[in-house]
């Protein structure tokens, strides 16, 4: 072979080893999922379960607060002689009503995690299933509560208005919290606001093992209805 073929020859494969290789490089620069480590199923549900259990010690997520208020009215009436005439003698109704702010704290319940309640899906995404969304606390803001009471015409003792205050007053706690119930039940944004939280603490730790654009979705489990015997 001549001289000046033999180097047109190397000189050729070089060039087209050297675009083969570019070519191979950039092929491996758009497939980022190759340079990442391979994770299961089951280091998934570990680092769920790591992660969320060093956030919240407590075994209680909160994921978000609510603003509530409730009314209560209790209400007092005395007769005269009760026992020896009817209800048409009244010495009148003492009535008191509260309104009474508050602050609720919600989120879930953690015990319960486990393997079987985290599935992992071909899209990326998380699925935790939870009994539910749950009320953690509720705070009564005393500063804030307005109190009318209206004592009854014959009964001149303040002391009758102290009682019914007391006790509106501690009904309107429990309301407090039947409202804050009643305001999860019927609400959907909880629910949000419990994925946006798991999505914060989670995203992280998933994209750490490999886990691209990862997305949490929360499911509550149904209720058993138990048949009658």
């Amino acid at each position: 072979m001549p001289l000046l073929t033999r180097w047109t020859y190397r000189l050729t494969l070089a060039a087209v080893l050297l675009v083969l290789g570019a070519a191979g490089g950039i092929w491996l620069m758009r497939q980022p999922s190759l340079f990442l480590p391979r994770f299961t199923e089951s280091d998934i549900e570990q680092v769920v379960i790591t992660t969320l259990q060093r956030e919240t010690p407590a075994a209680f997520l909160v994921t978000g607060r609510l603003d509530i208020t409730a009314d209560i009215t209790e209400a007092n009436t005395k007769y005269l002689f009760p026992e020896y005439f009817d209800e048409s003698l009244s010495l009148g109704t003492t009535r008191s009503t509260v309104r009474l702010p508050g602050v609720a704290a919600y989120g879930i319940d953690l015990s319960s995690l486990s393997p079987e309640t985290i599935a992992f899906t071909s899209d990326s995404v998380l699925v935790i299933t939870v009994s539910g969304i749950q009320i953690e606390s509720v705070e009564p803001d005393l500063g804030g509560m307005m109190v009318q009471t209206e004592v009854g015409w014959a009964r001149l003792s303040a002391r009758s208005g102290r009682n019914v205050e007391r006790r509106a007053i501690i009904a309107a706690q429990d309301a407090l919290r039947e409202e804050a119930v009643a305001h999860i039940e019927r609400s959907g944004q909880p629910l949000l606001n419990t994925e946006m939280a798991l999505q914060r603490l989670l995203v992280p730790a998933l994209q750490s093992v490999g886990v691209q654009h990862p997305q949490v979705r929360v499911r509550i489990a149904p209720t058993i209805v138990e048949p009658p015997r």
